[in-house]
């Protein structure tokens, strides 16, 4: 009888020390989204930068004409807003799961803490 309750005790610490190391796993991948997205993020400003450097370039060259210039940096510019609130809000999401993925963890530690503290008393009792 002894046998079978130290498997199953075995048995739940392993199950919940996994359930902890898919959630730890799960919020360091998370990281390495957020990472990629800031970087895309760098890129989209690096390309804002760059039309800004061209809209300059044709501000000095008086042969273009100003109404062509001012609508292509207007829909390059509505394009880039647009691509930076998407990903602004693909953000947020992540950011939004990352905390959920946080509270879920110490919520697994602290289930953990309490189930070893009643094993520990239960094996204290029956000692």
């Amino acid at each position: 009888m002894e046998y079978i309750i130290d498997n199953v005790k075995n048995f739940y610490i392993v199950l919940l020390l996994t359930m902890l190391v898919l959630v730890v796993l799960d919020i360091i991948f998370e990281k390495g989204k957020n990472r990629k997205l800031e970087r895309e993020l760098e890129n989209y400003k690096l390309e804002y930068q760059k039309l800004e450097k061209h809209f300059s370039e044709f501000k000095d060259n008086e042969e273009a004409s100003r109404s062509y210039i001012i609508e292509n940096v207007e829909k390059r510019g509505n394009e880039l807003i647009n691509q930076l609130n998407l990903l602004n809000a693909k953000l947020v999401k992540i950011q939004e799961k990352h905390n959920n993925l946080q509270e879920k963890q110490q919520e697994l530690h602290d289930s953990l803490l309490e189930e070893h503290k009643l094993l520990n008393q239960y094996f204290e009792n029956y000692s």
